[in-house]
């Protein structure tokens, strides 16, 4: 036997273990009443539902960090120019 012919039996032997898994696997979803477009549904309301909550946080948190930078801001740029300042009188 040469390499291809081992090669293609691999192959076969692995499509023929992935297609025995997929029926083990939908016999029990079947068994636990699952189907596969309400588990496709769920997946994608999961994703909106994640969405509109760090959506959420956003709109939350920007007031928070403009109020915030009002102060900070100001501040940072004085000390930055101090520094300026004393780095020039060396």
């Amino acid at each position: 036997m040469n390499k291809v012919n081992i090669d293609f039996c691999k192959f076969i032997g692995t499509v023929f273990k992935l297609v025995l898994i997929c029926l083990i696997v939908g016999w029990v979803l079947l068994v636990i009443d699952l189907d596969a477009l309400g588990f496709i549904r769920f997946l994608s309301q999961s994703v909106r539902n994640a969405g509109e909550l760090a959506a959420d946080a956003v709109r939350w948190a920007v007031p928070y960090i403009l109020l915030g930078a009002v102060i900070v801001i100001p501040f940072y740029i004085l000390k930055f120019g101090l520094e300026l300042l004393k780095g020039r009188k060396r």
